[in-house]
């Protein structure tokens, strides 16, 4: 059986009946008076899936249950998880043990740049609503949410399910929403718990954080009337729809404005019928220039009536602002082909300098699930800062501070890594279970190297360094590039078929020899994800970016693709390896200025 800790079951029972009661009161004090310093804390892509949902209809199906209380769980299993860019499970206590740091720490606003559940599901939405109201209600803490793509994963809501929940023993089975295709089959269980909403629900349900005004905000307002804009066919100015907009501006604490973009675009399918949409995950900003013009005009009154009111202006999205991959773009273009390592989602240098120019300094943002901090100037003697918030449920795991001075204008951002969170391993029983029945049926099987994480943030580790194989480099990565990789088992291997292992440095080639090129790999994506706060030894940064030194100054023939691609990687590495800002900065709201 699993063993989930009391304090967690115990929170889920009381989360289940709780009455809704005002918390106003704690509040009206507070935010009628300015003061010099608040904190804001902001909690990126934590996909919370319910892993205490009462499902219907699951006679046939022995699911696993907690070993104290015999709670039924609904898991995911180790298979899927080592197949996603996130985890699935863990994420409900991850989230539950930041929140109670937050209240240790005496953070009392909090903000969720999007995508706060797996995909939107009404048990989801209402686990996040739970949690959310047990915390305010309790700490006096206020939410600030505003949607990404994975919450709505449409803008209206839609049939859907997952193929990958465990039973007791291991098995992998479905459950899906009523009017999906694959409710009813054998290996399936229907609950329209695994629909997924959209935005009337989504922002019906968590209405209280962030999407209505409260009783003791000094402000709030919305960009579009009934929270709605039009859309029209460029094709067929007559053929419109109506789309849902989630943006908000909100003054919870006198003097402190907090912007919520909902930098969501769903492009409508006109040529559909009945009408269908793209997803978001693409879109982001460069959608948006176009898409919502009307949203960018009322970003650039907001940041003018702040200056003129002297009020102290943060914003956030889901969506990043600035580019995230520490300038390398060019090179990463070259290696890798149209759609691929996430390059669609960087926004072009036009579309960031549209949004520096409108005044904003400093905005935060999730979706990418790495840390990353990216300077654009602007044309106003200004720049914008946009800082990438990691997410809960990937690695590096942490959630970002920002420590407003309203007096001085500043902001003193900071970065607070997940590593050790109790109970992070309840569920590795469960997994072991799975794998040894997908070994009895001769399965597709996972890694369970995994099972032997000794902390959060080695299992995200891990979990990193399972999606490289099973993920990155069949989706991503050139095949030939690959091969290569899987053929040579050292770096060095690859001075040797230029020609000029001799011309290497002596301390140099003692380091190539030692690296193997899957440690390299994990490098790589380490440093991808983590930036400052990867798990990497100082020496081994040194490392990249002195190869990378010497291949821009050395006579080696690189005259094959596969040493093109390598020469151009360590350049991206170098980059990676260079931080512009550490962990801890401090921004000059008024200018952008890093100081």
């Amino acid at each position: 059986m699993i063993r989930v800790k009391a304090v967690w079951l115990g929170l889920w029972i009381g989360l289940c009946i709780t009455f809704k009661v005002s918390a106003t009161s704690y509040y009206e004090v507070k935010s009628a008076v300015k003061v010099e310093t608040v904190k804001v804390a902001f909690l990126a892509d934590i996909h919370l899936h319910d892993i205490f949902a009462n499902l219907h209809n699951t006679d046939n199906i022995e699911l696993p249950k907690d070993a104290g209380s015999k709670q039924p769980l609904l898991v995911r299993s180790m298979y899927a998880q080592l197949h996603s860019t996130r985890l699935f499970n863990e994420n409900y206590f991850v989230f539950l043990h930041v929140l109670d740091e937050l209240v240790e720490k005496e953070i009392k606003l909090v903000v969720l740049p999007g995508d706060f559940t797996d995909d939107g599901q009404p048990i989801n939405v209402r686990a996040l609503a739970r949690i959310l109201d047990h915390y305010e209600k309790t700490y006096g803490m206020r939410f600030f949410a505003i949607p990404g793509n994975h919450d709505p994963v449409k803008p209206f809501t839609t049939a859907a399910g997952k193929a990958d929940f465990l039973t007791a023993q291991g098995k992998e089975f479905g459950v899906y929403s009523y009017q999906h295709e694959k409710c009813m089959t054998k290996q399936s269980v229907c609950d329209d718990g695994l629909k997924n909403w959209g935005y009337t629900e989504i922002l019906s349900t968590l209405s209280d954080f962030g999407f209505s005004k409260h009783k003791s905000d000094v402000l709030y307002e919305t960009p579009f009337k009934n929270r709605e804009f039009i859309w029209c066919d460029p094709n067929d100015v007559n053929h419109c729809i109506t789309m849902p907009d989630a943006s908000y501006l909100v003054e919870p604490i006198k003097g402190v404005w907090l912007m919520a973009i909902d930098a969501n675009v769903y492009e409508p399918q006109w040529q559909n019928s009945p009408l269908t949409f793209k997803g978001s995950s693409s879109a982001g900003y460069n959608a948006l220039i176009d898409a919502k013009p009307l949203l960018l005009k009322w970003i650039k009154t907001v940041v003018k009536r702040s200056k003129e009111q002297n009020k102290t202006l943060i914003a956030f999205s889901h969506f990043p602002m600035g580019e995230f991959y520490d300038s390398a773009n060019d090179e990463l273009h070259k290696v890798f082909s149209r759609g691929h390592f996430s390059l669609p989602r960087v926004p072009t240098p036009s579309t960031t300098k549209i949004l520096a120019d409108t005044g904003l300094t400093l905005h935060f943002a999730g979706h990418m699930h790495l840390n990353d901090t990216a300077l654009v100037t602007s044309n106003r003697d200004s720049q914008l800062v946009n800082v990438q918030v990691p997410s809960l449920a990937a690695y590096k795991a942490a959630y970002k501070v920002a420590e407003l001075n309203t007096a001085k204008q500043t902001a003193l951002v900071s970065t607070h890594t997940l590593d050790d969170v109790p109970g992070f391993n309840d569920l590795f029983g469960l997994y072991e279970k799975e794998w040894l029945y997908r070994n009895q049926h001769n399965l597709s099987n996972f890694d369970r190297t995994i099972l032997s994480s000794e902390s959060y943030g080695d299992f995200t580790k891990q979990h990193l360094f399972g999606l490289i194989s099973q993920r990155f480099l069949k989706r991503d990565w050139p095949k030939n590039l690959v091969a290569w990789l899987n053929n040579h088992h050292y770096l060095a291997d690859w001075f040797i078929n230029m020609q000029c292992l001799n011309k290497v440095s002596p301390n140099l080639l003692i380091q190539l020899e030692a690296l193997s090129t899957k440690e390299w790999l994990q490098d790589f994506y380490l440093l991808r994800n983590g930036d400052v706060t990867a798990g990497i030894k100082p020496q081994k940064r040194i490392t990249y970016q002195e190869l990378n030194e010497f291949l821009a100054q050395s006579t080696c023939k690189a005259d094959t693709q596969i040493q093109q691609y390598l020469a151009l990687l360590i350049k991206v590495m170098a980059k990676f390896s260079k931080h512009t800002q550490g962990e801890n900065f401090s921004v000059d709201l008024k200018t952008g200025e890093i100081i």
